[in-house]
């Protein structure tokens, strides 16, 4: 029998990530939105290699690499405005 994924788990719990996970063309058009672009590029800026290694333990379930680079680029104005963008397109 094939074990769940822990980290996919944890996100169906989640009623905004069950959300999004059960409407793939809502998710692609996030994933897509001028605001989860930006926040991407200012990641990959800041974090360079270090975010992919970041992404793939917080895939494994242990996100705080992963939370600490996201806070630091949030302490940016441009950053900032950038998940506030994304939040807002998750509440809709």
């Amino acid at each position: 029998m094939p074990q769940n994924d822990p980290a996919m788990e944890a996100l169906k719990k989640d009623p905004q990530a069950a959300k999004l996970l059960s409407d793939p063309a809502g998710l692609q058009a996030l994933l897509s939105a001028p605001e989860t672009q930006k926040l991407m590029e200012l990641l990959n800026r800041s974090a360079g290699a270090s975010l992919q290694t970041a992404a793939q333990a917080a895939a494994k379930g242990k996100p705080q690499d992963l939370m600490g680079l996201l806070n630091q680029v949030m302490q940016s104005p441009e950053g900032a405005q950038a998940v506030e963008g994304i939040q807002k397109k998750t509440k809709q």
